[in-house]
């Protein structure tokens, strides 16, 4: 089948596969990304030799078809481009959240040591997580000066994309994926390499982990609670029921008085009463309540 020959797609059948893929992995496909839908049945159809919907359909139901090809197909149905420094009004609201907390902290008990763990949700390649972590490597910096302590941190990066985390794990990015990094940051945290490439430095790939896993299963892999969880750009692949759901999950993982950060427009309310919002016209964040 050549790829601009792509068959046609009824509305039931449309629907048969936005329950298909919604049961199986949480995404929901709206009608307005039909056609997005039917361009990457249609690559793995010519691919495998499939002739149409419903074979492949079936093959899928059967378990017929191996992990990595579904895992391939539902890589192609998700958005993975991002950047070092998306929004750096949220990531404002971390840094100062984890540096007052660190100093209240420190206030209360000098000699206990300080742990903090952050979760980016939907991590996709990487440049998330690593973000989070190379401010949070900036945070020590600016206690050691101020007051001669540390803390300890980790990040961890969720996605459901094999072929997404490969690439975070590797940490080897275009120079186009550093376009918002600050000069200094780049040459203190990215080793250059050959043809305009670069990759984070080992100290702040040793502070991170990445693990495959869908959103609304996260119960079965995270088994720890964090002090800031950051949710960007996921909520949209989810209906409203789905994206409460997504919420209730995320608020179990969050530590009392942790943060939790969403991207705007994804939610009008979270809709639960241990979430107060911050106060912030910037950025979509809450605080958990600390009782």
């Amino acid at each position: 089948m050549p790829a601009y020959e792509m068959p046609d797609m009824e509305s039931d059948e449309f629907a048969l596969w936005q329950a298909f893929l919604e049961k199986r992995t949480g995404l929901w496909l709206p009608e307005s990304r039909k056609a997005f839908l039917i361009a990457a049945l249609s690559r793995h159809m010519k691919e495998k030799g499939i002739q149409n919907y419903s074979e492949l359909y079936s093959k899928l139901d059967a378990g017929a078809i191996s992990i990595l090809d579904w895992a391939s197909l539902v890589d192609s149905l998700t958005v993975h481009e991002t950047c070092y420094y998306r929004d750096i009004s949220s990531l404002n609201v971390v840094s100062s959240y984890c540096r007052n907390r660190a100093t209240e902290r420190f206030q209360a008990e000098p000699e206990k040591p300080q742990h903090f763990q952050l979760w980016s949700v939907g991590c996709s390649t990487g440049e998330e997580a690593y973000t989070l972590a190379i401010e949070m490597d900036k945070l020590n910096i600016g206690l050691n000066e101020s007051c001669g302590k540390q803390v300890y941190f980790g990040v961890t990066g969720v996605d459901i994309s094999y072929p997404s985390l490969a690439v975070a794990r590797e940490g080897i990015y275009a120079s186009r994926q550093l376009d918002f990094v600050p000069p200094v940051t780049k040459n203190s945290y990215f080793n250059r390499l050959a043809d305009e490439y670069y990759q984070i430095k080992d100290n702040i790939r040793q502070r991170t982990c990445f693990i495959q896993s869908n959103v609304l299963e996260m119960s079965t892999k995270l088994k720890q609670n964090f002090d800031v969880i950051y949710c960007q750009n996921v909520l949209i692949y989810f209906r409203q029921d789905k994206k409460q759901a997504v919420i209730e999950q995320l608020t179990q993982r969050l530590k009392p008085g942790g943060l939790l950060v969403l991207g705007h427009g994804e939610l009008t309310s979270v809709g639960n009463e241990l979430l107060t919002r911050v106060d912030n016209k910037h950025c979509l964040a809450f605080l958990r309540k600390d009782s």
